[in-house]
């Protein structure tokens, strides 16, 4: 097996645990901790990915120096030296930002919230620790960043799947020892973040240790310092439409209406879970081939990546579009909480479908360094979606907030598509995006719209649960046989697989 497929699988084997334990423990948070406790845990994910805006910038130019100095022997020895400069920059920042939210957390945390059943001072507490959970935990990337850079995949995404387990369900074991209470539940992220920092640093340093002496230099921070700030740039606009929506909505709605709202959020964002582990195995691999100046063979990567992401998210996207109402029914088993979260879980699925689609156009712009254009793509969503975000919020609650969310999904993939593909071998973008993304579309639909007509006749849990296995299998089976170039790749393998079975024989 080559080393993009052994990382692509590696990726996926750990998101997919991820997301299934995370799809797991949501419910059971919600019981022990109640709606309101839990829209505090997903205001914590939300800055998480506020915070990811500095993750972002420093972590993105750790893949993307450490894969690009990695594939230069004569080069490789700065890595140590790269990675002491970023990391020292990295807590500095996160030090300070960190006290600054603890200022704001004690002076302003007892009124943010409308809450109708948890105390003020309870409120402030949480969010203190919150932050503190941020501070240890956010630099994790940074270890995670160089890590997938060395093309150590599969040892890293072995530990993120371990310490995912670790801060979820230990989290649940926490609180039911401890008590029902939303602050042991941030206490446990402290401790287990701690850990997972420690650990991922040791195993990057063992990787690059006898290289070269590791120390701060200016010079290697000035030379990535304008791919980290074009990066923090790009990640600060995009997370503004991504993430102020929880902000503004956490003003302005109940925190009851806020957690069906964070509901419907959590399981939408397992799509990029989907994606994620793809745009980290190809991302290395981009910048390899634009390092080494191959266009042409860029360009069949990236088709690849394209066909491949949207053959994975498509069939869980369109179930959760089609089927959002039994299955958070089956998934909470409480009726009126899936009512509630339902038709905000069909809008913003399909937001999050488009947003996620547009992962591997991104990733290129990202390899080739041309982030100048992505930056006034979302500038120009910034300008025009944001006020858009404020005036639906305001006026039609939560349901406003979440068509906002489709409208920069559908101009983000539309955009990155061009400009991803321009300047490479056949750039042309309506017939790659027909090829790319409808023809997997309609084959998922159909077995999505099958799935649909026989959930109507499930009348059990179970048998719901089984309906939605097989039509996501279907859907992934039939996306799969519509794209030419998995399907060559498929039987290519098969074939390969079964030579090999033969001889080994």
């Amino acid at each position: 097996m080559s080393q993009l497929r052994r990382n692509v699988s590696a990726n996926v084997v750990s998101n997919a645990w991820s997301t299934g334990l995370s799809l797991l423990l949501t419910p059971v948070y919600v019981a022990l901790l109640g709606v309101e406790s839990f829209g505090l845990i997903g205001f914590y994910g939300s800055w998480i990915a506020i915070l990811g805006i500095l993750d972002t910038g420093i972590s993105a130019t750790a893949v993307r120096e450490t894969a690009w100095l990695s594939a230069r022997a004569e080069e490789s020895a700065g890595i140590p030296s790269l990675i002491r400069t970023l990391e020292l920059a990295y807590w500095a920042i996160i030090v300070v930002l960190g006290l600054v939210l603890l200022a704001a957390s004690w002076s302003f945390g007892d009124e943010w919230f409308h809450a109708a059943n948890i105390p003020a001072d309870v409120i402030r507490d949480a969010l203190m620790l919150m932050v503190a959970s941020l501070v240890v935990q956010v630099p994790s990337g940074l270890y995670v960043g160089a890590l997938m850079g060395l093309q150590r995949q599969v040892e890293c995404s072995g530990l993120v799947a371990l310490f995912g387990t670790v801060r979820g369900a230990g989290a649940v074991a926490a609180l039911l020892i401890f008590g029902r209470d939303i602050r042991i539940f941030f206490a446990w992220q402290i401790a287990a973040s701690v850990l997972q920092t420690g650990v991922m640093r040791w195993s990057l340093l063992r990787h690059i240790r006898g290289e070269s002496p590791a120390r701060f230099s200016r010079e290697r921070l000035q030379a990535v310092r304008q791919f980290a700030s074009q990066t923090s740039v790009v990640t600060a606009l995009g997370l503004v439409l991504a993430q102020m929506d929880k902000l503004i909505l956490s003003r302005i709605v109940t925190l009851q209406v806020f957690g069906l709202y964070m509901l419907a959020w959590t399981v939408a964002s397992g799509l990029s879970r989907v994606a994620t582990p793809l745009l980290q195995a190809f991302s290395p691999r981009f910048t390899e081939l634009v390092s080494k100046g191959d266009d042409q063979g860029l360009r069949r990567q990236v088709r690849v990546a394209c066909q491949l992401t949207n053959a994975l998210v498509l069939p869980p996207a369109l179930l959760l579009v089609f089927l959002a109402d039994p299955i958070l029914r089956a998934w909470t088993r409480n009726a009126v909480i899936a009512a509630g979260a339902a038709p905000l879980l069909m809008v913003m699925a399909t937001g999050t479908l488009l947003s996620v689609c547009s992962y591997p156009a991104v990733s290129v712009l990202y390899s080739r360094n041309r982030l100048q254009g992505v930056i006034r793509v979302n500038l120009a969503a910034v300008v025009v979606l944001l006020p858009m975000l404020i005036i639906g919020a305001t006026n039609f609650g939560a349901m406003g907030a979440a068509v906002c969310w489709v409208l920069y999904g559908l101009f983000v993939y539309a955009a990155y598509q061009h400009m991803g593909l321009e300047g490479l071998p056949d750039p042309h973008t309506l017939p790659a995006i027909v090829r790319d993304f409808a023809a997997p579309a309609v084959a998922a639909l159909v077995t999505t719209l099958i799935a649909w007509q026989l959930a109507q006749t499930a009348h059990s849990a179970g048998a719901l649960v089984t309906v939605l296995a097989v039509g996501l299998l279907a859907g992934w089976v039939a996306a799969l046989v519509s794209c030419r170039e998995l399907f060559r790749i498929a039987l290519t393998t098969m074939r390969w697989n079964s030579i090999a079975t033969h001889w080994s024989a």
